[in-house]
């Protein structure tokens, strides 16, 4: 008696971690939207100072970064 065969189901609950591992991945989902957001940003910065050299700002260059990036008026 000293050994019994055990479950299936019994083994495969034993094998999964406790938290079974949901929190990882929603916690590295919101990580990456963030670096995603930040990186868009900082490059939105960059042209944007890019255009701001230029002592004429044309129209059709505003609304290039505008279509670019998503930014829309309404």
């Amino acid at each position: 008696m000293a050994y019994e065969k055990q479950d299936w189901k019994d083994a495969l609950q034993a094998a999964k971690p406790k938290g079974s591992g949901l929190d990882d991945n929603t916690d590295e989902r919101k990580k990456k939207k963030e670096a995603r957001v930040m990186y868009i940003k900082r490059s939105l910065y960059k042209e944007v100072k890019g255009l701001l050299k230029n002592k004429i700002i044309k129209y059709k260059d505003i609304v290039k970064i505008h279509g670019k990036y998503g930014i829309y008026v309404s």
